[in-house]
């Protein structure tokens, strides 16, 4: 039995190994199989076909493009959007696939084709339409001049020459070489190369002409229709000098921005809020790899990083009661200007109302009139320019005027915290102010009231705003000492707006002098009441009523209350009130003060301005500076509850009259949309 077990396992063995020889020879003949079929396929790719791969590398071109984040959106306090953004589509040139040899001839097919579809374009050329003039300001000439490398004395029809010679516009009558060399002065300003390899030829075109132009892409090599952001304003008469615009770089932009990561195709924000918050708002672009053949057709494209959208940003303003205000202003002044009577202020030029919180320094609201729709501000720009009384300046912060009679209250309160006079002290007034005459042997100044109001206390004298009364108070103040108390209510001072503000001036010997004047006693009368050099804006009469109301506490003024992520979920900054300075106005001086100021309100009777049925009391100071020895402006302060304010402020109208009767309508509107 053991032998008979021995041969039949001797015997499986050499079978196994047999099957083993078997199974590698047949391995060994796959693998010789697969490798001949790969040979065979190396040697086609590299010697039969070779030359037609080596032509398809050569054709196709590789190209990293940027992908742009969406813009943060700014909001009003209430979350309603003031600027937003909308997907648009835009014509863009990518210089890696431009035909630079046919630029000129490609633009002009494409421009044409716009016109048909009555489409527009970004032209920053300053010529006329025939490029014999130049249009815009010196500065943007000057600017053309030293793009092209001309001398200063070049002129228009120089720079047309220049540009036709280097971009090779030859074709065409003068106002199409025109419109052709606008896109190409376009291209240089925007620095079109390698290393901006995005140029924006148009944006928001309509679907129509989107897809007329994708099938008509083989003729326009390197140009495609990108979907992206458009900035949008849903309501673009809402603060337009508040929110701003964004736009396309200019060189000196480029040059600010370019260490920061930008390109010279980005948009950036021109001015308001888009320029303030630029860097908040602006996101952090994504890529997207692009292979195009020879002639302009996507091979394929993928998305190397995706985008991050930029911060969004919440104002202190409150959308519904800014245009309320607006409203009320520009209704008033085209009711004033029907009148055509000059004495009834039927030559207004303009005005501007600014309200703000007098417990935080919170704008409420800046109006300006006359004013402009910011959707139209490119469209329009040149027109805005050239508009009578000037709707591109916000008069609200930058706007300065003669104070007025409003000024007596920095004189009032000035006098009796300095204890030169105190709340029952009385100031006979003659109608005429003989002062003078008793130290200035011959004297021929005699300042005049507008009335004959026997003796006043400081609260009649500011109800009844008697001049004397505030000569005589002014002048024993003395200038350094009104000055001191202007300031620190916030007049000739920095605001602290984020988009800044006029400063304004201060009337005084130093700037008298400055102005090549001899200062003399009776300046300072004629300051006391507001009049002289002392300039303000109607921002600053708004802060001059918040530190009345806040018993000499002055914040700092703002306008950014809160910045978000971009879907508003998360809270990344939020503005604190500032107190910038303060004094210690006493109890008895504020009550003189008030006391006087409701008395000015409680003089309105008719249904349409009276301030006494508002359940609460008014403060309130009004003014008539005198412009020229014909003109004057009105102006008035207020702030309510007069005892504990929750408003504050400040109007100007240019050559009108009865600047306080806005004062209601602004309440009534604050109670329904803010309060």
């Amino acid at each position: 039995m053991p032998v008979q077990s021995f041969h039949f396992q001797d015997a499986s063995q050499k079978d196994l190994q047999r099957s083993i020889r078997t199974r590698s020879w047949m391995l060994a003949a796959a693998a010789v199989v697969t490798a001949s079929v790969y040979l065979l396929n190396l040697m086609s790719i590299q010697i039969v076909d070779g030359e037609t791969y080596h032509a398809q590398t050569e054709s196709t071109t590789v190209s990293v493009i940027p992908i742009r984040a969406a813009r943060g959106e700014i909001y009003d306090r209430d979350g309603q959007p003031l600027a937003e953004n909308q997907t648009g589509l835009n014509i863009v040139f990518y210089y890696a696939f431009f035909d630079l040899e046919n630029c000129a001839e490609q633009i002009g097919l494409l421009i044409n084709l716009c016109e048909e579809q009555g489409e527009s374009w970004y032209d920053p050329l300053p010529l006329n339409e025939d490029g014999t003039e130049f249009t815009g300001d010196e500065q943007d000439a000057d600017t053309l001049r030293q793009a092209l490398g001309l001398s200063s004395y070049a002129t228009a029809a120089d720079c047309m020459y220049n540009l036709c010679q280097e971009y090779g516009i030859i074709e065409g009558d003068e106002q199409t070489r025109r419109k052709i060399a606008g896109v190409c002065y376009g291209m240089q300003l925007r620095q079109f190369s390698l290393l901006n390899n995005e140029y924006t030829f148009a944006e928001n075109v309509s679907v129509q002409t989107a897809l007329q132009l994708k099938e008509l892409s083989v003729r326009f090599p390197g140009m495609d229709i990108v979907e992206e952001d458009v900035r949008s304003y849903p309501d673009g008469t809402i603060a337009p000098h508040i929110i701003g615009t964004v736009g396309q770089m200019s060189a000196e932009e480029w040059s600010r921005y370019q260490p920061e990561g930008y390109q010279m195709s980005d948009y950036v924000g021109k001015f308001g809020i888009e320029r303030y918050c630029e860097e908040t708002l602006r996101g952090t672009d994504g890529t997207r790899t692009v292979e195009q053949g020879k002639n302009g057709e996507i091979i394929s494209e993928e998305v190397s990083s995706q985008p991050e959208s930029g911060n969004s940003v919440y104002l202190t303003i409150d959308a519904a009661f800014q245009k309320r205000v607006e409203e009320i202003l520009s209704n008033y002044i085209e009711q004033l200007q029907q009148t055509g009577d000059p004495d009834e202020g039927g030559n207004v030029k303009g005005g501007a109302i600014s309200v703000i919180d007098p417990k935080t320094g919170a704008v409420l609201a800046l109006v300006t009139w006359p004013t402009y729709d910011i959707n139209d501000y490119y469209s329009d720009y040149t027109t805005l320019l050239e508009t009578e009384n000037t709707p591109l300046v916000d008069r609200a912060t930058d706007g300065l005027y003669r104070p007025g009679s409003t000024f007596k209250t920095v004189v009032a309160v000035a006098a009796l915290e300095e204890g030169i006079i105190t709340p029952e002290d009385t100031v006979n007034c003659t109608g005429v102010y003989t002062y003078f005459d008793q130290v200035i042997e011959g004297n021929t100044f005699h300042p005049t009231c507008l009335g004959i109001h026997g003796k006043l206390s400081v609260s009649e004298a500011l109800t009844r705003s008697c001049n004397i009364f505030f000569y005589d108070v002014g002048r024993r103040l003395g200038i350094d000492t009104i000055n001191r108390y202007a300031s620190l209510m916030g007049l000739g001072e920095e605001t602290g707006l984020e988009l800044g503000s006029a400063i304004g001036t201060l009337s005084s010997p130093e700037h008298t002098k400055q102005m090549g004047g001899t200062w003399t006693q009776g300046n300072v009368v004629q300051a006391s009441i507001g009049q002289m050099d002392t300039m303000v804006s109607p921002l600053q009469l708004a802060v001059q009523a918040m530190t009345l109301a806040n018993r000499g506490d002055r914040y700092k003024v703002y306008l950014v209350d809160e910045v978000r992520s971009f879907d508003g979920s998360k809270l990344l900054q939020k503005t604190e009130p500032e107190l910038v300075s303060s004094f210690d106005m006493s109890e008895e001086t504020f009550d003189a003060i008030v006391e006087g100021m409701i008395g000015v309100g409680l003089q309105y009777t008719a249904p349409e301005y009276m301030l006494s049925d508002l359940g609460y009391s008014v403060a309130v100071k009004t003014g008539t500076p005198q412009v020229t020895t014909d003109t004057t402006n009105s102006c008035a302060i207020a702030f309510a509850p007069a005892e504990d304010a929750e408003i504050a402020i400040g109007i100007m109208l240019e050559e009108g009259t009865g600047a306080s009767r806005l004062i209601r309508d602004i309440l009534c509107a604050w109670e329904e949309y803010v309060r």
